[in-house]
């Protein structure tokens, strides 16, 4: 009875503290990478702050209650320890149930990585895109661990892997000549767009597109570069119709 009390509260006070939590964390977000409604594509969804705030607390709320439980357990079982006082019981409960939930999400962090590396042709500035989902596509090939994306002259790569990868961005940048040497790209180099995607319908079949990507520069390498927020630019309008035409046989 007292563990279904412990379970009950626990819940509770964790959908209140990630709801406040998850609120301030949204707006500090939206804030950063506000887009103004006149410089938005139209073929590209926006989150927003409510959204953004329903993913947070769905996201927060597992982990505080995680935390609760583990420690309710520790406490019962620091209990039994007659020496150690209430006070100190609480504090070392909370302590190592924190500490055992990070290590947790620590290692499934871990495994959920990017793991990408980008060649791209060497003297290329501008949007860069990866393509997935693609009809008759190749699919991805992998080199030490890595997935491999060569990117063509017109700044794209395409693959029938159904979805990207998600999770910490650990992608490595390359330029390549005609050779195939590589010359390794800065992340100051590189500002990231997120996860995007496109969506139409061709008799009654639909179509979607998930695609990701970045805008590379060589002369404004920066942290400032590498975090400010860029939307990608009329360029992927024009390579959007491209595959569709090619893959799909679709005229946009």
């Amino acid at each position: 009875m007292r563990l279904i009390k412990v379970i009950f509260a626990s819940v509770i006070i964790s959908i209140i503290i990630s709801l406040f939590g998850s609120l301030i964390i949204s707006l500090f977000v939206s804030l950063l990478n506000y887009i103004p409604l006149s410089k938005r594509e139209p073929d590209i969804y926006y989150f927003s702050i409510g959204e953004s705030l329903i993913f947070g607390m769905l996201y927060i709320t597992p982990i505080l209650f995680l935390v609760s439980i583990i420690a309710f357990i520790i406490y019962i079982l620091i209990g039994k320890i007659k020496r150690i006082s209430h006070l100190t019981n609480v504090l070392l409960s909370i302590l190592i149930s924190g500490t055992i939930t990070s290590l947790t999400i620590f290692v499934i962090d871990k495994n959920n990585e990017t793991d990408d590396i980008y060649l791209i042709p060497k003297g290329f500035e501008g949007d860069v895109f990866a393509f997935y989902n693609i009809k008759g596509a190749p699919m991805v090939e992998t080199e030490n661990g890595y997935e491999m994306h060569v990117i063509n002259e017109k700044g794209y790569f395409v693959t029938s892997k159904p979805d990207m990868d998600y999770g910490t961005v650990t992608d490595k940048y390359y330029y390549v000549d005609e050779k195939g040497d590589r010359t390794p790209i800065s992340n100051k180099c590189v500002s990231l767009f997120g996860t995007l995607g496109f969506s139409t319908f061709d008799d009654d079949e639909e179509i979607d597109l998930n695609y990701t990507g970045f805008k590379l520069t060589k002369d404004k390498c920066s942290d400032e570069f590498m975090t400010e927020s860029n939307g990608a630019e009329e360029s992927q309008k024009e390579i959007i119709r491209e595959i569709l035409k090619h893959y799909y046989g679709v005229e946009q």
